[in-house]
């Protein structure tokens, strides 16, 4: 019989074995060698380059930025009188255009416009022809007249079709 062999395994199955042509362990080392070396060299390049450009004469102390200041910063009256968060900067010398040097103040006219539209005395024509109502009558008018209510029946974006019409298929009869 061909099963009584010595070399027989129960648990080997001959039929059952794993792909050969898969990548060896050394082809995946080589990579990572080779994928080392060539990190390091890429290292020693950019390392090689900043040093370079640190002892050039045009890099090094060449032109200076357009943003630095020519003149010298003249010092403050007070120090952090002018900004909280910053104390050292002049606003003597912050560039064109300031768009909002006193933000305190814009937001407490701005409060003040729009107090005296909302609570003005009698109800007033604007440019545009809109009638402007003080806030406290605008909301005792909605108390006794109510909010305007969707009649029973009608769906949010229903556009007044009976609904027998709008059911049916276009061009259908």
């Amino acid at each position: 019989m061909a099963t009584n062999r010595d070399e027989y395994d129960l648990l080997r199955n001959p039929a059952v074995d794993y792909d050969r042509t898969d990548l060896s362990p050394q082809g995946i080392l080589l990579f990572l060698a080779g994928l080392l070396v060539a990190g390091i060299f890429i290292e020693l390049v950019l390392w090689g380059m900043f040093h370079f450009l640190a002892r050039s004469p045009f890099f090094a102390k060449g032109n200076p930025s357009p943003m630095m200041q020519v003149q010298k910063a003249q010092p403050l009256s007070a120090e952090g009188k002018d900004f909280e968060n910053t104390t050292n900067v002049n606003p003597g010398l912050f560039p064109q255009p300031r768009l909002q040097t006193k933000d305190v103040l814009d937001m407490s006219d701005l409060l003040a416009s729009e107090h005296k539209i909302l609570y003005a005395p009698q109800p007033f024509l604007d440019a545009n022809g809109t009638v402007h109502l003080p806030i406290q009558d605008a909301m005792n008018i909605i108390v006794q007249k109510g909010l305007p209510v969707r009649p029973e029946g009608t769906a949010a974006g229903a556009t007044g079709r009976p609904a027998a019409s709008a059911s049916k298929a276009p061009g259908a009869e």
